[in-house]
């Protein structure tokens, strides 16, 4: 049995997540019942009565206990805390945390792991933090997480620009077997890095869930589930995608990513190359987008 897990904050986070969970309860297929448990984990961001009208009405579990009161300053910090408490006290099989700035559009039958494989990520392209390997910037860097976390496995993974990187990966969307303890371990990675202090020059605290969980899914490569490009689809980034997926549609995809471009007016529309405006997809998100405060923000290079 799997169960979704997301973060809700007040504010644009609320548009976000009911969003998220609108599009589960429509388009996941035979998980779009599956519990959805949403987290409010830091004191002083109570959502609004509205948001919590409309997550009822979805069947959305919400919980309010203060999870992170480590880093209460790191708001990205929220889901490595939601998920290793998941993880501790809930008793479906499989754990899938999303993003609450992404949307499923399809059914997630890979997130649903086989006997073997005990997680499911996607690779991610970060320019700040990459590394290729010997003679990169930052290759010195990873070579120090892996002595800190105690690791000898030093896998590649391809992005979705098609470049060859360290293990790195998204966690923007992450499907854990609950049984592995991935999640209590990625919340251990993270207090480990910084802790000591190991944190990236160019990106500070920002990007450290994503460092830590690097180092966690090393552990277990050998039993990781590579998703591809239906999965944490960046649509922002489309033009810059490899084929096929630059000129997918969007009943092609599963689960998008979009950041904050659904405060901008007719972003949809204003994709290259373009989408279908008759998609029924297109269509059902039209009657919430785009979402406020408006925004004008440039879409990325």
């Amino acid at each position: 049995m799997l169960a979704f897990l997301a973060c809700v904050e007040r504010g644009n986070l609320e548009n976000q997540t009911k969003l998220l969970c609108r599009s589960i309860r429509r388009y996941a297929g035979q998980y779009r019942h599956a519990p959805i448990h949403t987290f409010q984990p830091r004191h002083g961001t109570e959502i609004s009565a509205e948001t919590l009208v409309v997550l009822n009405e979805l069947g959305v579990v919400h919980h309010t206990a203060r999870l992170n009161t480590a880093y209460p300053d790191y708001g990205v910090g929220n889901k490595v805390f939601v998920c290793a408490w998941a993880e501790a006290n809930l008793r479906e099989d499989v754990l899938v945390f999303l993003d609450s700035d992404t949307i499923m559009i399809g059914e997630p039958t890979d997130l649903d792991l086989p006997a073997g494989i005990d997680a499911a990520v996607r690779p991610a392209d970060s320019l700040p933090l990459n590394s290729t390997g010997p003679g990169d910037p930052m290759d010195r860097y990873w070579r120090q997480v892996y002595a800190i976390c105690e690791l000898e496995n030093e896998p590649f993974v391809e992005t979705e620009l098609g470049r060859r990187v360290r293990a790195y990966f998204s966690a923007g969307l992450i499907a854990v077997r609950r049984s592995a303890g991935l999640f209590r371990q990625w919340e251990a990675d993270f207090r480990r890095l910084v802790q000591l202090g190991h944190l990236p020059e160019a990106t500070g605290m920002s990007r450290m869930d994503e460092v830590a969980l690097a180092a966690t899914l090393v552990r277990v490569f050998e039993r990781l589930r590579l998703l591809d490009g239906r999965y944490n689809y960046l649509i922002y980034r489309r033009h810059r995608l490899k084929s096929p997926w630059r000129e997918a549609a969007l009943a092609q995809l599963i689960h998008v990513h979009y950041r904050t471009f659904f405060n901008k007016p007719d972003f949809l529309r204003s994709l290259q190359p373009p989408l279908d405006p008759t998609e029924e997809i297109v269509r059902w998100l039209d009657q919430y987008l785009p979402f406020e405060p408006i925004t004008y923000a440039p879409q990325p290079g």
